[in-house]
């Protein structure tokens, strides 16, 4: 297929810009279509066009556990409630990159701790509010 991008890493930044980690990552973007069904339809479904309900993206992915003052404020936030600013753009090159911007709250967070090798956290961001998307060019 002509023009496809395969797997690559993506840059996860906080609201202050700084690189919070690379890493492989889910994106979802959730939103339900509207249902404006009426009799005069008879027995199908109509749904609005142009309009989606329930808006949210999500982030999932994983991190190697570290020390940096970024990688803990990600815990941090986690345990607190907090939400920040993240960004995640799709790493290939300017003409491809796409990104997703929103505030967000750190949902989901679990540490895998194998015996022997390196501990990785699962971390999951879910946007609250409106989000922002720059299609790739």
């Amino acid at each position: 297929m002509a023009g496809e991008i395969n797997g690559t890493n993506v840059i996860l930044q906080n609201g202050t810009g700084a690189i919070v980690g690379q890493m492989e990552m889910t994106t979802a973007i959730a939103g339900s279509p509207i249902d404006i069904s009426n009799k005069s339809a008879g027995d199908f479904i109509t749904l609005m066009n142009n309009e989606v309900a329930g808006k949210q993206v999500t982030f999932s992915g994983s991190l190697v556990y570290n020390d940096d003052a970024q990688f803990r404020k990600i815990r941090a936030d986690r345990i607190s409630g907090a939400q920040d600013t993240y960004t995640m753009t799709y790493v290939s090159d300017a003409s491809t990159d796409e990104v997703f911007s929103a505030t967000c709250s750190v949902t989901d967070m679990s540490d895998t701790i194998p015996h022997g090798d390196k501990i990785t956290t699962s971390v999951t961001f879910s946007s609250s509010g409106a989000y922002t998307h720059t299609e790739a060019s």
